[in-house]
C-alpha cells in the first residue's frame, strides 16, 4: 500500500535548494539574475522605443543573445555534474540506494534545466520582440 510522505518530510523545490552545494547555489543565482536582468533590459528597451529614442539597442539585443545561448549550457553543464554526482555514488556504495535517494539529485538536475530553459526562453522571446519593434515602421513616419 502507497503512502503520502508527511508534508514536513516532502520534496520542494526549497528543499532542493536548501540542500544543494554553495555551487549550486551560485549557478542558480546567476540564472535568476539573468532572467531579472533579460526583464530590465527588454522593458527599457521598450519604453525608450515608445519615448522615441536611440537607448543602446546593439548592447541590448547582444545581451539578449548571449543570455539566449548561454544560460541553457550553464543550466545543462551544473545539471550533467549533478547526474555524474549521482553516477560515482551509484558506484561507490553497496548494496546500491533506492530511487527515493536518487530523486533529490534528479530533481536538482531537472530544476537547473527548468531555470536555464526558462532564462533562455524569455531572452529569446525579449529579442524577438524588440527586434520586430526595431524593423517595424513608426506610426506617424513619413515615407
Amino acid at each position: 500500500m502507497r503512502r503520502l510522505v508527511p508534508d514536513e518530510e516532502r520534496l520542494t523545490i526549497f528543499t532542493i535548494f536548501a540542500h544543494s552545494d554553495w555551487l549550486a547555489h551560485i549557478v542558480f543565482a546567476i540564472l535568476l539574475a539573468s532572467i531579472v536582468a533579460t526583464i530590465m533590459v527588454w522593458a527599457a528597451q521598450w519604453i525608450a522605443f515608445a519615448r522615441r529614442r536611440e537607448a543602446w539597442r546593439e548592447s541590448a539585443l547582444a545581451y539578449l543573445s548571449a543570455v539566449v545561448v548561454t544560460a541553457p549550457l550553464l543550466a545543462f553543464v551544473r545539471a550533467i555534474y549533478e547526474v555524474a554526482k549521482v553516477c560515482m555514488g551509484l558506484v561507490n556504495v553497496t548494496p546500491a540506494p533506492d530511487l527515493v535517494m536518487l530523486a533529490p539529485a534528479f530533481a536538482e538536475a531537472a530544476m537547473f534545466l527548468l531555470v536555464g530553459a526558462l532564462s533562455a526562453a524569455l531572452a529569446s522571446g525579449a529579442r524577438g520582440h524588440l527586434l520586430i519593434m526595431f524593423h517595424a515602421p513608426r506610426h506617424g513616419a513619413q515615407a
